[in-house]
């Protein structure tokens, strides 16, 4: 074997692993993408059927505040103060509380 046969060869197996290492480059990438777009739909999910479980006791809640009360809008009246509270609250933690915390669990599922 002479030295162009060898350079040859050691071309052809640098261009065999750079398309290895290419083709796992990708491969990783679809399934980090998959890991996080699955995180992305479980938690839009909870989220939903969250809301749902919130509106329909806020709803019982306020009926039931407003009987008690002699009329159904103060019930309502009641909630929506509560309700306005907590998106206070929320709005005033939202860096500390949703945006720091659900930025580094995307980080996360991407350098896992």
């Amino acid at each position: 074997m002479n030295s162009q046969d060898s350079i040859r060869t050691l071309i052809d197996k640098s261009k065999d692993y750079l398309d290895t290492k290419i083709e796992l480059s990708k491969l990783k990438t679809i399934d980090k993408s998959a890991d996080v777009l699955s995180a992305v739909v479980v938690m839009v999910s909870m989220i939903l059927i969250g809301s749902l479980v919130v509106i329909l006791t806020s709803i019982g809640l306020a009926l039931f505040l407003g009987k008690l009360l002699g009329a159904y809008y103060y019930g309502f009246f009641i909630m929506g103060g509560f309700y306005a509270i907590i998106l206070l609250v929320i709005f005033i933690q939202r860096n500390k509380w949703i945006k720091t915390p659900v930025a580094n669990g995307l980080i996360n599922k991407m350098l896992k």
